[in-house]
This record gives C-alpha cells, sequence and structure tokens, in this order.
C-alpha cells in the first residue's frame, strides 16, 4: 500500500498540513515537519505530531534539512499567500533532487457567486450581486488596502499580522484600524510596528464561528472587513457570511491560487504520491458517538440507541449509568470514564473504531455531553449525537404538565440564584446537584417566599387564606425505586435525603403568585430598610439603573452600596445577574444584610472593605456604579478598567466638589466622552388643601 523507503518532509503551519501529517502518522509513513514559529509547533503538539523543526529557512537551509534527513519528498503545505516560501522550497527540492508536491487548499467558499465560480472574476470595482453585503475583490493587499482607506467607519482586519504594516501604510486614519491575530509576540509586536496598540490588537486563537464573527464586528463597531480568500481552512465563509449578516462590505484579498493550477494536488492526490493508495487508510475518521441514556432502564432506551449498543467496540460512561445499563448481549469493553477529556486521552492511546460514550437522560439539556462534543470536535473527531428521554419529560408526564408552561433551570454543579427564578416563574422544574440539594433548596424556598410567594383566596366571611408554594419532587424517575411526592411545609423542617443519598431528583416548584410583579420593578424607598445611612433615591435609581444597562449574565460592582437599594434592584431585574456590593461603614454593612434578606437577594455578595484595594480580589465586572468614593474615584476607575477595559461606569454626583473630582478624573485619564445629565425631580405632598413641591437634591448622573 505505501512505499516504506519514503520520507516526506511537510513545510506547514496551515490546517491541511496538519490534516497530511495526522493522515500520515496513521499510515505509519516517515515524515518531519517544518513549522515557522514556536507557536505553531505548539499546535502540532497538541494535534499528537512530535517531529516538529522550528525556525523560518531560506532555500540553502531548506536544501540541507532534506539531505540531513533523508527526506525524499517536500510537501509544500504553507499558506497560499506565502509565495515567496514556496519559491525557497522549489528551490531546495531542485538543489537536492528531492520531489516537490504542492498541497492545494480550496481557497473558495458557499458565500461566492455560483458555484465553480471563483473570486476572479471580480474586480475591486466589482460588487458581488449574489451577497446582501457588498464583496471586493481585489489583486493585491495594496489595492485592498486601498478600497479600505476609501471607507467610512472602522476596519476589522482579519488577514494576520503578515501585511499589516503594508496595510495601514495606505490607511490615513489609523485610529479606525482594528486587527485580528495569532496570540504571540510575534503577531502582537507587528500590531505596534504598524502603528496598532490597546484595543486596536485583538490575539485570539481560531477557529472562529459566523457568531463568533458577528459578536467581533458588533463590539468594534466595524463598517468593513478584510479577508483573504483562504477557503474553508481560514474560515472564509464564516467571516462572509457574518459581514453579510451585519449589512457590512466585505474586502477579499485573491489567492495567488485561486486559479488552480496543474501543480497543485489535493489531499488524496499526495497521500496517493507518497504511496498511501486507500485514502480510507490514511486518513481514517476518527468517530465517537455520544448518546443519552434516558432517565431509566431500558424501558427508556431509544431505538437509534439500541442500534449504537449493539456496534460499539468500547462504552464509556459513568459508574451509574454503567451499573445500570442493559448488558444482555453486548460483547463489549466498558470503561468508567464520562469526562470528555479522559475518555479523548483513552482513545488516543489505543484504537477504537466505534467509541460510545453514554450520558444520563438527553444530552441536549444540562449534559456533560456538551462539553465533551467540543472536546472531541477541537480533536478532530467526528461527533454522532443520539438525544434520549430527558427526566424532565418524564417528571412532566407524571404531573401531567406541558413543558411550553414550565421553565427549566440547572443548579447541578454550579452556582444558581433558584429562589430568584422561583419569584419570577409560576412553574419551575429545578436540576438539583443531589437529593440533598433538593431538600435545601425546598427549605430556602419556603423560608424566603413565605410572605411574598403566595396565593391570597378570598376565604369565608372575607378573611384570607394564604397558601404556600407547592413543591413536588420526582425521585429516581424511570426506575422501580420511583417516587413522586409532594413536599408539605411540616416536611422541611427535617432533611428530606441523607446528605450520602445516591439517587437522582428532581424539583417541580408551583408559584402561583409569580407574575403579579411589574416587569419592570420599582422598588419605592419606604420599603427598604433604612437607618441615618444615605440612600439613593428611588427616582436616581431609576435612570441609574437604566443607565446601566444590565444583561442576564452582567457582573456589578455597587461602590460605597449603603443600604444596598442600587444592589437590591439590579439584582431582581434577573437570577442570574451578579451584583458584588462593597461597603466600609458598619451600620450599612447591617443594612445591606437586613435588605439582602427581606428582598431574598441572594445574589447579591457584600463585601466590606474600601475600594479600591476591596475589588483587588473580585471576579472581573462588566459594570460599576459608584455611589460614593472616598475621595479615591480615580484610583477606583483605574482598578476597574484594570480588571475590564470595557467596563461601563455610572457616577452618582451630589455636590459640585464631586462633579468637579469626576470630571478632572475623566480628563486626567484620557477616557472617552461621558453621558452626563443632572436630574432634578420632586414629591407632592398634601399640605392642608394644597399639595406642595418637596424636591429632591439635584444630582448628576455620569455614564462611562
Amino acid at each position: 500500500m505505501r512505499d516504506k523507503d519514503k520520507k516526506v518532509l511537510i513545510f506547514g503551519g496551515t490546517t491541511e498540513g496538519r490534516e497530511l501529517a495526522s493522515a500520515l502518522l496513521r499510515a505509519g509513513v516517515s515524515h518531519v515537519v517544518s513549522v515557522a514559529t514556536d507557536y505553531g509547533k505548539e499546535i502540532e503538539n497538541s494535534c499528537g505530531e512530535d517531529n516538529v523543526i522550528v525556525g523560518r529557512k531560506d532555500a540553502d537551509e531548506m536544501a540541507k534539512l532534506i539531505s540531513d534527513e533523508g527526506v525524499t519528498v517536500c510537501v509544500d503545505a504553507t499558506h497560499p499567500f506565502a509565495t515567496l516560501v514556496s519559491d525557497e522550497i522549489k528551490k531546495a527540492c531542485e538543489k537536492t533532487g528531492a520531489e516537490y508536491l504542492r498541497l492545494l487548499r480550496d481557497t473558495g467558499a458557499s458565500a461566492l457567486p455560483a458555484a465553480g465560480e471563483k473570486a476572479e472574476g471580480l474586480s475591486c470595482s466589482d460588487i458581488d450581486a449574489a451577497i446582501d453585503t457588498s464583496l471586493m475583490a481585489c489583486d493585491s493587499v495594496e489595492a485592498a488596502a486601498d478600497e479600505l482607506e476609501k471607507t467610512e467607519g472602522n476596519i476589522l482586519l482579519l488577514t494576520g499580522s503578515k501585511d499589516l504594516k503594508a496595510i495601514v501604510s495606505r490607511i490615513s486614519e489609523v485610529s479606525r484600524v482594528y486587527a485580528r491575530v495569532l496570540p504571540n509576540l510575534e503577531s502582537i509586536t507587528k500590531c505596534e510596528e504598524a502603528g496598532l496598540k490597546g484595543k486596536q490588537i485583538i490575539a485570539m486563537q481560531g477557529p472562529f464561528s459566523k457568531d463568533m464573527n458577528i459578536a467581533l464586528i458588533k463590539e468594534i463597531g466595524a463598517s468593513v472587513i478584510l479577508t483573504k480568500e483562504s477557503g474553508a481552512a481560514g474560515g472564509l465563509d464564516e467571516k462572509l457570511f457574518a459581514a453579510k449578516e451585519c449589512g457590512i462590505k466585505a474586502v477579499m484579498i485573491k489567492s495567488p491560487e485561486s486559479v488552480i493550477t496543474s501543480e497543485g494536488h489535493s489531499l488524496t492526490e499526495i497521500l496517493d504520491k507518497v504511496g498511501v493508495k486507500d485514502i480510507e487508510e490514511g486518513i481514517e475518521r476518527k468517530i465517537i458517538t455520544l448518546a443519552g441514556i434516558g432517565p431509566g432502564d431500558s424501558r427508556y432506551y431509544t431505538r437509534e440507541l439500541e442500534e449504537a449498543l449493539k456496534k460499539a467496540d468500547v462504552i464509556f460512561g459513568a459508574k451509574s449509568i454503567l451499573e445500570r445499563l442493559n448488558k444482555s448481549g453486548l460483547r463489549v469493553q466498558f470503561e468508567p470514564l464520562y469526562l470528555g477529556k479522559d475518555i479523548l486521552k483513552f482513545l488516543e492511546e489505543r484504537n477504537y473504531r466505534n467509541p460510545l460514550a453514554l450520558f444520563s437522560g438527553d444530552i441536549s439539556l444540562c449534559s456533560g455531553a456538551k462539553s465533551a462534543a467540543v472536546i472531541f470536535e477541537n480533536a478532530g473527531y467526528e461527533v454522532h449525537k443520539i438525544s434520549g428521554i430527558s427526566s424532565i419529560a418524564l417528571l412532566a408526564n407524571r404531573l401531567g404538565l406541558g413543558l411550553e408552561d414550565c421553565d427549566v433551570v440547572s443548579a447541578h454543579g454550579r452556582e444558581c440564584n433558584v429562589t430568584g427564578y422561583i419569584a419570577g416563574s409560576k412553574k419551575l422544574i429545578v436540576l438539583p446537584s443531589s437529593c440533598a440539594h433538593a431538600g435545601q433548596i425546598a427549605r430556602a424556598a419556603q423560608s424566603e417566599n413565605r410572605e411574598a410567594a403566595v396565593l391570597a383566596i378570598p376565604g369565608e366571611e372575607g378573611e384570607v387564606i394564604r397558601t404556600p408554594l407547592r413543591i413536588v419532587l420526582g425521585y429516581e424517575l424511570g426506575t422501580d425505586a420511583e417516587k413522586v411526592f409532594e413536599i408539605t411545609e411540616n416536611e422541611l423542617g427535617s432533611d428530606i435525603f441523607s446528605p450520602d443519598e445516591k439517587g437522582k431528583c428532581l424539583l417541580f416548584i408551583e408559584n402561583r403568585s409569580a407574575g403579579e410583579s411589574p416587569v419592570i420593578r420599582g422598588i419605592p424607598d419606604d420599603e427598604f430598610i433604612r437607618g441615618k445611612t444615605p440612600m439613593t433615591k428611588e427616582e436616581v435609581r431609576a435612570i441609574s439603573i437604566r443607565k446601566l444597562g444590565l444583561s442576564s449574565d452582567s457582573v456589578l460592582y455597587d461602590v460605597g452600596a449603603g443600604t444596598g437599594s442600587v444592589s437590591v434592584e439590579a439584582v431582581l431585574l434577573h437570577p442570574d445577574i451578579k451584583v458584588y456590593s462593597i461597603e466600609r461603614n458598619d451600620e450599612a454593612i447591617d443594612l445591606l444584610e437586613k435588605n439582602k434578606e427581606k428582598f431574598g437577594a441572594d445574589n447579591i455578595n457584600i463585601i466590606k472593605g474600601e475600594a479600591p484595594a476591596a475589588l483587588e480580589e473580585l471576579p472581573s465586572p462588566t459594570h460599576a456604579f459608584i455611589g460614593g468614593s472616598g475621595g479615591n474615584l480615580k484610583a477606583i476607575i483605574e482598578q476597574l478598567k484594570k480588571k475590564n477595559e470595557n467596563v461601563r461606569i455610572v457616577i452618582n454626583c451630589v455636590t459640585l466638589e464631586t462633579l468637579t473630582e469626576t470630571l478632572s478624573v475623566i480628563k486626567e485619564m484620557n477616557l472617552a466622552e461621558p453621558d452626563i445629565i443632572q436630574l432634578s425631580a420632586s414629591r407632592y405632598k398634601k399640605v392642608g388643601d394644597y399639595h406642595m413641591p418637596d424636591a429632591i437634591n439635584p444630582v448628576y448622573i455620569i455614564t462611562l
């Protein structure tokens, strides 16, 4: 099948080069890979390639390498745009007599015009009518840069670091240029040499999905992208479709290999030339199946799962899953592994054709299969997925629920503000970490919602009867040990399960008072427990929180939190918002604790200390509200920017001195132009026969 006397030298550093090296490795063909940088070597090593030589070489150095290694075939798998390197490889082969083979990359993209048509049909003056967004294809780096110069708005370069200086030198306003490059010193140095700095440099390792490209385009407000005709391996489709979806222009530098020449060869042809006649033998597909086994015994297996069990030559799963697996008729190896990284390590050291990894329930719902799939896909595996029946579906069946009417939240092995979800959901299904955890959640739900989360029902003679939350627990669903029972308030006084109970369970919590609160909740000042500690007034809170623009995954610092009025209003917007309330005053800390308990705001973390020192060990913030700085405003903002350059900051200033200090700090730190408003409000109170205004102190609200 192959010539054992041949030795192949791959000049790589590209995806197609790694695919070839991997194929030769599995086919047993002697080879060595040459890459330009240490970073390239790290990527090759991570793909299982150990025989790697590092360093840029000219023709003479390449010729010496060919002679020293006894190479008979040189495969040029360098980037399509690395034409100078390709010329040096050809010269080296001519000197040594080694056979030169060029491994071609498919540089087309499905987003380009008709099937089979290449970008060479476009010139810098053409617009591709087949794409909703403008697409300009240019013959050279210089022509592309000139097209960018004609545009307005921010420019996103997706062409790497090689030609950065040549591109940026032709753009008059460098401040509107952003470049995505590899996260290594060489790339970042080239960015700096081109005149880019700070937030203009985006150092990331691909591959990048369309959604990732869209997010980046929106983040920097790009009006045009620059890409190379780099094909599927270079993510060309993902870039062009992202530009299309964002409605912005795309400029593309045509590949030197747009017109396929007789000199180049596909991967299949290269393998054939080095003696690997059977493509499947050379690049044997790596396949794994991830399957949901359902909630109980084999009654809940799907037909697809049954077929996969019969074909598997090794089956992975948690010990508890393998113990309840119906092994009748299976002649296969079982391995008690369930983490993707552990399964991958096991497979890479052995040779299996049909591995199967089993996960409880349905792999599409709160399953370890999600992270495992990413691990295997990154390792080059073809991942097959088999859905299973979920325990949630089974619980809904037992209780006669429509899942479209229920919310689902996972508290399994993760921090989760379950009580916050209960307060906002009429029907909630909760996945706890254990049965003991389910008991803790049930007790906390009754304790923190006893007054707020009840249904008021008119009784006899106008009296009001209050009904508690309805809590139902499903235990070991789908097994002979299955139990579905309602937990009464009396039962919550003791542990429902012992801490070492290993069974699986779910909670269904019905809160019939949920939804009675306004969609946008505003808390009157007199609902807060107050002392002598200053408090941000209701009207000021409303606009300040609007200016913060919090989202469900926000991490908010409330600096100088006082009574916690802003913290409480913020966390009640969504159960997943995390707030760190920083306060140095003992009396204020006591009020914070009381208001946190009163409003059931479990996602408030109270930090006693003085900013900025108290911020150092906290997670990176997305937002910050500064109600009091203790004279440390500049240091606080510096710490916030250090943790997250893009943090959104809202500052309240009551006195002119604080306003002056804030504006001075903004100017000194060269921060972006702030949004400043002054809020003056009056509340009217009845005095005798008249309504008289009671003015609130004017407040400046500054947004950075």
